[in-house]
Protein backbone atom coordinates (compact mmCIF):
# COMPACT_ATOMS: atom_id res chain seq x y z
CA UNK A 1 0.00 0.00 0.00
CA UNK A 2 1.50 3.33 -1.04
CA UNK A 3 1.10 6.20 1.41
CA UNK A 4 0.45 9.78 0.32
CA UNK A 5 1.59 12.26 3.09
CA UNK A 6 -1.34 13.88 4.68
CA UNK A 7 -0.34 17.80 3.94
CA UNK A 8 0.00 16.46 -0.12
CA UNK A 9 -3.49 15.36 -0.54
CA UNK A 10 -4.87 18.38 2.04
CA UNK A 11 -3.03 20.58 -0.57
CA UNK A 12 -4.59 18.84 -3.50
CA UNK A 13 -8.09 19.01 -1.79
CA UNK A 14 -7.59 22.62 -1.18
CA UNK A 15 -6.49 23.22 -4.85
CA UNK A 16 -9.68 21.63 -6.27
CA UNK A 17 -12.03 23.68 -4.22
CA UNK A 18 -10.07 26.67 -4.70
CA UNK A 19 -10.34 26.33 -8.04
CA UNK A 20 -14.34 24.84 -8.30
CA UNK A 21 -15.49 27.89 -6.35
CA UNK A 22 -13.46 30.48 -8.61
CA UNK A 23 -15.27 28.80 -11.59
CA UNK A 24 -18.91 28.95 -9.89
CA UNK A 25 -18.71 32.56 -8.63
CA UNK A 26 -17.41 33.66 -11.94
CA UNK A 27 -20.65 32.32 -13.39
CA UNK A 28 -22.76 33.48 -10.90
CA UNK A 29 -21.65 36.50 -9.79
CA UNK A 30 -21.74 39.72 -12.60
CA UNK A 31 -18.47 41.16 -13.21
CA UNK A 32 -17.96 45.01 -12.36
CA UNK A 33 -15.41 47.88 -13.11
CA UNK A 34 -13.68 49.98 -9.73
CA UNK A 35 -12.02 53.26 -10.11
CA UNK A 36 -8.49 52.77 -8.85
CA UNK A 37 -6.50 55.51 -6.86
CA UNK A 38 -4.15 56.06 -9.97
CA UNK A 39 -6.88 56.30 -12.47
CA UNK A 40 -8.70 58.84 -10.16
CA UNK A 41 -5.71 60.92 -9.95
CA UNK A 42 -5.39 61.14 -13.38
CA UNK A 43 -8.68 62.58 -13.78
CA UNK A 44 -8.20 65.30 -11.11
CA UNK A 45 -4.85 66.42 -12.22
CA UNK A 46 -6.64 66.64 -15.75
CA UNK A 47 -9.49 68.59 -13.68
CA UNK A 48 -6.83 70.65 -12.16
CA UNK A 49 -4.87 71.52 -15.50
CA UNK A 50 -8.03 72.93 -16.99
CA UNK A 51 -9.30 74.81 -14.00
CA UNK A 52 -5.78 76.32 -13.89
CA UNK A 53 -6.30 77.36 -17.54
CA UNK A 54 -9.18 79.69 -16.13
CA UNK A 55 -7.28 80.36 -12.72
CA UNK A 56 -9.21 78.56 -10.49
CA UNK A 57 -8.01 76.45 -7.70
CA UNK A 58 -10.88 74.38 -6.50
CA UNK A 59 -10.89 71.47 -4.21
CA UNK A 60 -11.26 67.98 -6.02
CA UNK A 61 -12.59 65.18 -4.56
CA UNK A 62 -12.97 61.74 -6.59
CA UNK A 63 -15.49 59.05 -5.17
CA UNK A 64 -16.04 55.10 -5.89
CA UNK A 65 -19.73 54.42 -7.39
CA UNK A 66 -20.50 53.54 -4.06
CA UNK A 67 -19.45 57.56 -2.49
CA UNK A 68 -16.70 56.37 -0.80
CA UNK A 69 -13.74 58.88 -1.05
CA UNK A 70 -10.94 57.78 -3.33
CA UNK A 71 -8.83 60.87 -4.11
CA UNK A 72 -8.61 64.03 -2.76
CA UNK A 73 -6.50 67.46 -3.89
CA UNK A 74 -6.96 70.37 -2.06
CA UNK A 75 -6.82 73.84 -4.36
CA UNK A 76 -3.97 76.52 -3.22
CA UNK A 77 -5.95 79.12 -1.20
CA UNK A 78 -8.77 76.79 -1.14
CA UNK A 79 -11.23 77.78 1.39
CA UNK A 80 -11.62 75.16 4.21
CA UNK A 81 -15.06 74.61 3.21
CA UNK A 82 -14.34 73.54 -0.34
CA UNK A 83 -13.16 70.17 1.38
CA UNK A 84 -16.28 68.63 2.12
CA UNK A 85 -18.09 70.80 -0.57
CA UNK A 86 -16.31 68.45 -3.12
CA UNK A 87 -16.80 65.50 -1.39
CA UNK A 88 -20.50 65.98 -1.00
CA UNK A 89 -20.87 67.06 -4.74
CA UNK A 90 -18.91 64.00 -5.47
CA UNK A 91 -20.93 61.91 -3.75
CA UNK A 92 -23.95 63.35 -4.56
CA UNK A 93 -23.52 62.48 -8.49
CA UNK A 94 -22.32 59.01 -7.73
CA UNK A 95 -24.93 58.04 -5.65
CA UNK A 96 -27.72 59.76 -7.30
CA UNK A 97 -26.20 58.36 -10.94
CA UNK A 98 -26.30 61.94 -12.50
CA UNK A 99 -24.38 65.62 -12.86
CA UNK A 100 -25.76 67.50 -9.86
CA UNK A 101 -26.11 70.56 -12.08
CA UNK A 102 -29.00 69.03 -13.19
CA UNK A 103 -30.84 68.07 -9.58
CA UNK A 104 -30.90 71.83 -8.82
CA UNK A 105 -33.67 72.03 -10.96
CA UNK A 106 -35.17 68.49 -10.10
CA UNK A 107 -36.16 69.58 -6.35
CA UNK A 108 -38.40 72.13 -8.05
CA UNK A 109 -40.50 69.39 -9.49
CA UNK A 110 -43.66 67.64 -8.27
CA UNK A 111 -42.57 65.10 -5.67
CA UNK A 112 -38.78 65.66 -5.54
CA UNK A 113 -38.58 68.16 -2.91
CA UNK A 114 -37.57 65.99 -0.45
CA UNK A 115 -34.21 65.42 -2.53
CA UNK A 116 -32.05 68.02 -0.85
CA UNK A 117 -33.02 67.30 2.46
CA UNK A 118 -32.77 62.90 2.45
CA UNK A 119 -29.03 62.60 3.40
CA UNK A 120 -26.58 65.32 5.25
CA UNK A 121 -24.00 65.00 2.35
CA UNK A 122 -26.31 65.13 -0.47
CA UNK A 123 -25.56 68.53 -2.09
CA UNK A 124 -27.53 69.93 -5.23
CA UNK A 125 -24.69 72.29 -6.53
CA UNK A 126 -23.57 72.06 -9.71
CA UNK A 127 -19.85 70.73 -9.60
CA UNK A 128 -19.90 66.69 -9.58
CA UNK A 129 -19.98 64.81 -12.29
CA UNK A 130 -20.67 61.07 -12.54
CA UNK A 131 -17.68 58.68 -13.89
CA UNK A 132 -18.72 56.06 -16.15
CA UNK A 133 -16.33 53.08 -17.96
CA UNK A 134 -17.91 50.75 -20.65
CA UNK A 135 -21.42 52.24 -19.52
CA UNK A 136 -20.93 51.35 -16.21
CA UNK A 137 -20.84 53.97 -13.04
CA UNK A 138 -17.23 53.73 -11.41
CA UNK A 139 -17.13 57.00 -9.54
CA UNK A 140 -17.89 60.90 -9.31
CA UNK A 141 -16.28 63.78 -8.88
CA UNK A 142 -16.73 66.74 -7.53
CA UNK A 143 -15.26 70.06 -7.44
CA UNK A 144 -15.26 73.17 -5.36
CA UNK A 145 -13.79 76.39 -4.84
CA UNK A 146 -13.71 78.36 -7.80
CA UNK A 147 -15.51 81.67 -8.87
CA UNK A 148 -18.12 79.62 -10.27
CA UNK A 149 -19.98 75.95 -10.39
CA UNK A 150 -20.10 75.97 -13.91
CA UNK A 151 -16.87 76.46 -14.12
CA UNK A 152 -15.75 73.47 -11.55
CA UNK A 153 -18.32 71.49 -14.03
CA UNK A 154 -16.53 72.90 -17.35
CA UNK A 155 -12.75 71.33 -16.11
CA UNK A 156 -14.55 68.32 -14.49
CA UNK A 157 -16.36 67.85 -18.01
CA UNK A 158 -13.09 68.53 -20.19
CA UNK A 159 -11.32 66.22 -17.98
CA UNK A 160 -14.05 63.49 -18.19
CA UNK A 161 -13.95 63.91 -21.86
CA UNK A 162 -9.90 63.31 -22.23
CA UNK A 163 -10.36 60.18 -20.62
CA UNK A 164 -12.85 58.71 -22.41
CA UNK A 165 -11.09 59.21 -25.26
CA UNK A 166 -7.89 57.50 -24.49
CA UNK A 167 -9.94 54.83 -22.50
CA UNK A 168 -11.13 53.42 -26.07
Amino acid sequence: MKYTKPTTLSAVIAAATLMTNTVYANQSLPQKYTITTDYAESIAKAAIVECKKSKANPSISIVNDQGILVYFYRGDNSGSNTVHTSYRKAYTSATLKMATSGLSHIVESEGYSQLGKMEDDILLLTGGLPIFYENQLVGAIGLSGSPSPALEEGCGKKALEAHQSTDK
